[in-house]
């Protein structure tokens, strides 16, 4: 049986010291922890250090390749994600590339990385995010004609803002996107944007189960591809994904509280059972 393993973002909690940070995480019952590494302006081996030291596991995130085009980026973000990929964490979850360069310039991208992430023995997944090469469900299935390994963090309240829709006329491509999600971020998103006021507000009920069925889709494969585990980020985000008050850009809701509601309402719902 697949076993969930349920990680918390960093994003959005500074200035909080990673050190306090990661005994909030643990003591909240989280398996690891997902943090944006810039390898140009942290110290990031300590940073792997800490997270040892308080038993739990890193996640890395690889949101920083600087440059405008293609070969301009691509030797800043393959020389972050090698250094990276040597502190050893877990997995890393990289925002690739570019909505505005072409398929064969995202695939370098795709396939250099790949070679890394193969010599290094540690996984990388490619996020779905707006701005970057998966930035929308339509074009997804190019990538997978011209590089079947690619894996995918699996954030699809991105494609919801993209499409204005909860993408009901988009099935089969989700179906074939779900088959090739390695990593999952639990976060909901609506037409009009990345993250709904409040999951659990009667209002945002469908887009809720929605979000779910797409999850539960994304386990059920990792339990037929016999995966041992499925990693979550429970990715609820601060300002502007935070609805905030007007005058006072005074937040709606707590992101800790958002994110620790969610790990436990997935660790009581996201069930497969094969009847």
């Amino acid at each position: 049986m697949t076993k969930l393993l349920f990680y918390c973002p960093y994003w959005g909690m500074r200035p909080m010291p990673i050190t306090s940070f990661l005994e909030k995480a643990r003591n909240d019952g989280y398996h690891g922890v997902e943090i944006a590494l810039n390898p140009d302006t942290m110290d990031i081996k300590t940073i792997k250090e800490q997270c040892d030291d308080a038993q739990l596991e890193l996640i890395a995130q690889h949101p920083y390749a600087a440059g405008i085009t293609a070969n301009e980026m691509l030797p800043d973000y393959l020389s972050k994600l090698e250094r990276i990929l040597a502190i050893e964490p877990v997995m890393v979850n990289c925002h690739t590339g570019r909505d505005y360069f072409s398929i064969p310039d995202n695939l370098k991208f795709l396939t250099a990385a790949d070679q890394l992430s193969k010599a290094a023995g540690i996984s990388v997944s490619h996020e779905i995010h707006r701005g970057r090469f998966s930035f929308c469900a339509p074009l997804i299935s190019d990538y997978f004609e011209a590089f079947p390994e690619l894996k995918l963090t699996a954030d699809f309240s991105h494609w919801c803002v993209v499409s204005e829709s909860l993408l009901e006329q988009q099935q089969a491509t989700l179906d074939r996107a779900i088959q090739h999600c390695s990593h999952l971020h639990a976060r909901v998103g609506y037409a009009q944007g990345p993250q709904v006021p409040h999951p659990f507000a009667p209002e945002y009920h469908l887009e809720l189960q929605q979000h779910l069925s797409w999850w539960m889709a994304i386990l059920k494969a990792h339990i037929s591809q016999q995966k041992e585990r499925l990693t979550i980020t429970c990715e609820f985000g601060p300002s502007p994904y935070m609805h905030s008050l007007p005058f006072t850009n005074a937040p709606i809701a707590s992101q800790w509280e958002l994110n620790l509601l969610m790990k436990t309402y997935l660790q009581d719902h996201l069930k497969y059972e094969n009847n």
